[in-house]
């Protein structure tokens, strides 16, 4: 719900808005299906989506960044099981939300992916990943999908941001949101390396809570 400031605004200025996904894609946020712009455009206090990996390929050299990733928490999926998931999203405050993704993985047990995205850094949009790293993100519309792309990464000591050089870093992560039929939606996650190609891709189905 917003609310009317009470506090006069001086002739010619523009208020400041609180940035949002809208604001970083501008116009073209427009051209997202409706239940896209809902999902990413209204903060709520808490959401759960419950859904299923359906495809998930690691090259071997995947599977060395998946084992050296454990190192800053884990970020990355352990392994390449195929089955039920979810993801939980918390506003944190600020515009900024936490993001746990829950996969089952072999044997029956279950990794938990947490991580931040907030509204910081270089481009506008970041997400602090643990100890210290954070992924700065570009975000856009593409073919009626929301889709967030690593514009590099960095260690984050408060605001100071030390970039880090390219051979310490996985390489481009590249995120897509797209609608299915409803109240379904799809994530993939694709991870490529410069030199390696496509070392790692997952796709996972997901429903729309009501």
């Amino acid at each position: 719900m917003a609310f009317a400031s009470s506090i006069p605004v001086a002739a010619g200025c523009v208020p400041m808005t609180a940035p949002s996904y809208a604001s970083l894609v501008g116009p073209s946020w427009n051209e997202l299906p409706v239940r896209t712009r809902a999902r990413f455009g209204v903060e709520r206090e808490m959401v759960c989506y419950h859904g299923r990996v359906v495809v998930s390929d690691c090259t071997f050299v995947g599977r060395l960044f998946r084992q050296l990733a454990r190192l800053v928490g884990g970020p990355l999926p352990f392994d390449d099981t195929i089955g039920p998931a979810a993801v939980v999203v918390m506003a944190t405050g600020g515009g900024s939300s936490s993001w746990t993704r829950i996969y089952r993985r072999c044997g029956g047990r279950a990794q938990a992916i947490r991580s931040v995205k907030r509204f910081a850094g270089p481009t506008g949009l970041e997400e602090y990943l643990g100890a210290g790293l954070c992924m700065a993100l570009h975000v856009r519309v593409e073919d009626a999908s929301l889709v967030f792309e690593s514009a590099g990464y960095c260690w984050a000591l408060g605001n100071l941001r030390i970039p880090l050089p390219g051979w310490l870093t996985p390489g481009r992560l590249l995120v897509r949101s797209t609608e299915l039929a409803a109240p379904c939606f799809q994530f993939s996650l694709t991870l490529s390396h410069h030199r390696f190609g496509v070392v790692l891709r997952q796709e996972a189905v997901f429903e729309d809570s009501p």
